[in-house]
């Protein structure tokens, strides 16, 4: 009998029984019971101590989450490889208790043809620590198709851009209409960047202008009226074309565009929409960090606000958008925050700052479930991920409710060895991350590198020699 979580090697089929942990579920209260893995996936579910198993990780006292699934990530990977690698942002993600992460198609070259989706593809094979999806990018209807069929998740459409992406943007309203509707038609999921590059270009140089170079004058142009205008024109095309809409970092425009949103879901359920784990504080980390915390930093009621809308499912899911950046990129900003790129590595911290939410009473145990791994799961549609359920792939974490622990950048593991939650203490320690029954990070260290594996639509990508473990 196996005793202790960190002992289980689970790298074949045979069952083998976690006993009597407090597992997480959508819509439920947290409750003890014995959880069956068998090949990978949760084979059973029974009432704790009743299953008679060689093979048995003793989970008493812990809970037993679902591993999260991470909609929005940049791991730089190929073309920014100074910043972060499928193997630091994999680890990053195996340690945070995060078991598929999904990237976007922002890497260089620009992932936009099909030919450039099969070589990033090719290139993470064997190297990933959790399992991992990627998004298409583009405007092409052939080549959109084609990703399709290489097994794509969806498009993530650009409605601003940044040098060096420029094959990423859809620049007007009738790009994305063609986009949205080429979408339909191939039923994937749609991330939508929203935005009005011009508006807010000509915000940003009135501010400048007016000799405002803040990190409060970056969050202005970013919840200003040009991302506005740019959500209404996203809102108004998913109601005429009836298909599904996902809006991605929806905190980042602010309180206006959550209401704003919400008004329009109303009306329309295909609407879905991910916001950053609310856990910076514009009264404190703002004036203290400044331009690291940028763009998903906010005031208390809006930290209060968006909560709440996590809490009652206003907001689907969790997402990070993950953006790693060196000090040495992050620099410039301490004197012109407009010349520091926005984001922060925050993979690592996501599901434990969600956690440690659950732990203190601030949102409820069975929205967390949804939220961090069900919910993305449906936006996605991959039924066999998401969730603590028998059929699904036995993607968890364990953790130790009664602990607590200091979050030390110098212990995770972004390449870029740093963190704006660096010194914060959290409630709850997670202990092992597993994908598909297999451990592969303990501790916050990584037991088993390599073994991640592509998921995608069905289609000619679902190779075994694509496994990668």
């Amino acid at each position: 009998m196996r005793s202790r979580p960190e002992a289980n090697s689970a790298t074949g089929d045979a069952p083998w029984v976690l006993r009597g942990g407090r597992l997480f579920t959508p819509g439920r209260d947290p409750a003890v019971a014995d959880l069956v893995v068998a090949g990978g996936t949760i084979a059973a579910l029974a009432p704790p101590g009743t299953v008679d198993l060689p093979d048995v990780v003793d989970a008493d006292g812990l809970d037993v989450l679902p591993g999260a699934i991470d909609l929005h990530v940049h791991f730089r990977d190929p073309g920014q490889t100074h910043k972060e690698t499928v193997e630091t942002g994999t680890a990053a993600a195996a340690c945070g208790g995060t078991t598929l992460v999904c990237d976007m198609p922002s890497t260089q070259p620009q992932v936009v043809t099909a030919e450039r989706y099969r070589d990033k593809r090719r290139s993470w094979t064997g190297r990933a620590a959790v399992d991992f999806a990627l998004w298409a990018g583009g405007t092409d209807p052939a080549e959109l198709a084609a990703m399709a069929a290489e097994g794509a998740i969806g498009v993530k459409v650009y409605m601003a851009t940044s040098p060096g992406f420029e094959q990423l943007y859809s620049p007007d309203r009738e790009t994305v209409r063609r986009v949205l509707a080429v979408s339909g038609r191939l039923g994937w999921a749609v991330s939508v960047h929203a935005g009005d590059q011009a508006a807010s270009d000509a915000h940003r140089d009135r501010l400048i202008r007016a000799g405002r170079r803040d990190p409060a004058a970056v969050l202005e142009v970013n919840r200003g009226p040009g991302n506005l205008s740019g959500l209404r024109i996203v809102l108004d095309l998913a109601a005429e074309l009836g298909g599904r809409v996902h809006l991605a970092h929806l905190s980042a425009y602010g309180e206006a565009a959550l209401e704003l949103f919400l008004r329009a879901r109303a009306a329309h359920p295909g609407l879905t929409a991910e916001s950053c784990f609310p856990a910076l504080s514009e009264e404190e980390d703002l004036p203290r960090q400044g331009v690291d915390v940028l763009p998903t930093v906010f005031a208390a009621p809006v930290r209060q606000r968006l909560l709440r809308a996590l809490a009652d499912g206003g907001i689907d899911a969790v997402a990070t958008d993950h953006a790693p950046h060196t000090r040495r990129e992050k620099d410039p900003g301490r004197t012109d925050a407009w010349a520091a790129p926005a984001g922060y590595p925050a993979v690592e911290t996501s599901l434990p700052l969600a956690y440690d939410a659950v732990l203190r009473g601030l949102w409820p145990p069975r929205r967390f479930a949804d939220a961090v791994a069900a919910a993305p799961a449906r936006i996605l549609g991959l039924p066999g991920k998401g969730g603590l359920r028998v059929g699904a792939d036995a993607d968890l974490v364990l953790a130790d409710p009664a602990s607590t622990w200091l979050v030390d950048q110098a212990r995770l593991h972004s390449k870029v060895g740093w963190s704006p939650f660096h010194g914060r203490r959290l409630h709850g320690r997670l202990r092992t991350t597993y994908v598909r029954g297999r451990p592969v990070a303990h501790d916050g260290e990584i037991l088993d590198p390599g073994t991640g594996r592509f998921v995608g639509r069905p289609g000619p990508h679902d190779r075994d020699d694509e496994a990668g473990g």
